[in-house]
Order: C-alpha cells, then sequence, then structure tokens
C-alpha cells in the first residue's frame, strides 16, 4: 500500500495540480528482485486513486527479468529466481544488471 501511495505522491509531485485530473497513464518499471508483487501494487493503487484527481489513471508494468554479468566469463545472462550462478561456466561470482528495478518510467497526460 504504500509504494502506491508513494506513487500517487511522486506523480503529484511532477504533474501540476491543475493537470492531475489530465493524467491518463502511468508506466513502471519493476524487477523481477524489487520484492513488489504487481497485482498486488495495482489492486492497493485502484484502491487510493478512486475518489481522486487521478481516478481514471491507468497503471502499465512492465516487468524486468534478473539479468547478471559473470565475471569469470564475462557472459551476460537472465536468470531465473533464486538461481545466482552463470548459465555458461556454473561460477558464482556474478554481478546483477537488472532486477531490482522499481521506477516511474513516464506519466502520460491526455491533451
Amino acid at each position: 500500500m504504500s509504494i502506491a501511495q508513494n506513487i500517487i505522491e511522486i506523480v503529484k509531485e511532477h504533474v501540476p495540480k491543475e493537470a492531475n485530473e489530465k493524467v491518463k497513464r502511468i508506466r513502471l518499471k519493476i524487477g523481477e528482485l524489487s520484492g513488489v508483487v504487481p497485482d498486488s501494487l495495482l489492486f492497493c493503487f485502484d484502491i487510493l486513486k478512486n475518489g481522486s484527481a487521478l481516478g481514471n489513471v491507468s497503471v502499465e508494468i512492465e516487468h524486468v527479468p534478473i539479468t547478471a554479468r559473470c565475471r569469470s566469463c564475462d557472459k551476460t545472462s537472465q536468470l531465473e529466481y533464486g538461481v545466482f550462478f552463470c548459465t555458461s561456466c556454473h561460477s558464482s561470482d556474478i554481478e546483477l544488471l537488472t532486477g531490482k528495478e522499481l521506477n516511474i518510467v513516464d506519466i502520460e497526460l491526455n491533451d
């Protein structure tokens, strides 16, 4: 619930008050390791937006997979949740590149 509230606060902070009703869509990037459950976030957002100037806003979520670069063989690969070793050489000496994101990509307004 607090993440949904923070998203609403960020939107209100970056969109002039008189334009809040013009907000059409909010696009988010959510990484698999972010700890955010997209369905729960959408549910909470829907509850919080009702009765507000953002009542007609839709939220679009882009899921970001876990990717890592192996420090041993320098290969970059997509990993499954909970499996943190190189898919090529099986080294556990990896650097996570993506998967922790929780970003507002953009806020779209009606004309």
